[in-house]
């Protein structure tokens, strides 16, 4: 909705300064309440576009350089949801057509500037633009639901192994490490047993926020499955995955669960495995972080087992207890 207050932010990129004048005298008798900015170099709108996100860019068709239809996918890169408006000295339908079909909004021949009402022009496209906004919004929340597990707000199973499968081929390709850990807390059921499912989601909860709190941006912190968690570790080697094992396992025995006064101890059992070209499918990764998951619960849970064949003298298979120290056999 336009009102009298608000202020529409405007880049006109146009190489002739004379249709600038034009363009001003047409905002003026509009009446619309803008701020403009006017460049005849493409290069310096595309430096304006970087720095600020206007609510509207109008362009002529045939710039230095480049054409509009180059500079709106740059610009769709940035803003995709900046509805761009089209000027143009050229009548042909065919130029209209192409105009549309590549994204523009609105398209405006230059020479019915002054019988063209700007502010049906330019309030219809802020409007579309808020309605766009809008929408990618409730698409957005979509997404959430659909990715998110709705216990602990971690990344679902389902997205997990997509994020694997791309994370997986971009470290194959690119020769890049890449980390799985798989944590399964000990002893979850006699927590369940004792003191209800409902408080069981609560420790899954609690380690949830956890594991939040542990990653870094760019590690995907999923729940598996139950009272089973996966970290995807991109960029990150068996050495560095391991002390973020030590340290994820010292962060959970540190916050035990509380319940009518009663204190439950919490401790993870944790199996970590790198990509290896040996690996053919993701599926090979996450396998060998769920053997070595399985290893520490074997021999006696609460540590955290590193499975790695790149680097044998270094990451031969091993149990690290909680001590942090202890290094790799």
């Amino acid at each position: 909705m336009i009102t009298e207050k608000t202020q529409i932010s405007i880049l006109v990129i146009d190489p002739r300064e004379s249709d600038h004048k034009r363009l001003r005298e047409s905002f003026q008798t509009s009446s619309l309440p803008v701020t403009t900015t006017f460049t005849t170099s493409t290069e310096e709108g595309l430096k304006l576009l970087r720095r600020q996100n206007y609510d509207l860019i109008m362009t002529e068709h045939h710039l230095p350089h480049a054409n509009a239809f180059q500079l709106l996918s740059e610009t769709k890169e940035y803003y995709p949801f900046t509805p761009v408006i089209l000027l143009s000295q050229v009548t042909e339908t065919k130029t209209a057509r192409d105009a549309f079909q590549k994204g523009v909004d609105d398209f405006i021949l230059k020479e019915e500037l002054s019988t063209t009402s700007l502010f049906d022009i330019v309030t219809n496209a802020i409007e579309r633009r808020r309605q766009k906004e809008e929408q990618e919004e409730v698409n957005q929340r979509y997404r959430e639901l659909a990715e998110r597990d709705g216990l602990t707000g971690l990344y679902n199973h389902r997205f997990l192994l997509g994020a694997l499968e791309r994370e997986f081929m971009r470290s194959r390709r690119y020769h890049r490490p890449l980390s799985v850990l798989i944590l399964d807390l000990d002893g979850f059921k006699a927590i369940n047993d004792t003191c209800g499912h409902l408080e069981g989601d609560h420790v899954i909860q609690q380690v949830g926020r956890l594991l939040l709190q542990t990653v870094r941006f760019v590690d995907i912190a999923a729940r598996y499955g139950g009272d089973e968690f996966v970290l995807l570790l991109p960029e990150t080697g068996l050495r560095e995955a391991q002390q973020l094992g030590l340290r994820i396992l010292r962060e959970i025995q540190s916050h035990p669960f509380i319940h009518e006064g009663k204190i439950f101890p919490l401790s993870a059992s944790i199996g970590i495995a790198e990509h290896t070209i040996a690996q053919e499918q993701a599926g090979q990764l996450l396998k060998e972080a769920d053997q070595a998951l399985y290893q520490a619960k074997k021999t006696g849970r609460s540590k955290v087992v590193v499975s790695g064949y790149l680097k044998p003298a270094l990451f031969r298979r091993a149990s690290i207890k909680q001590d942090e120290n202890k290094t790799l056999m």
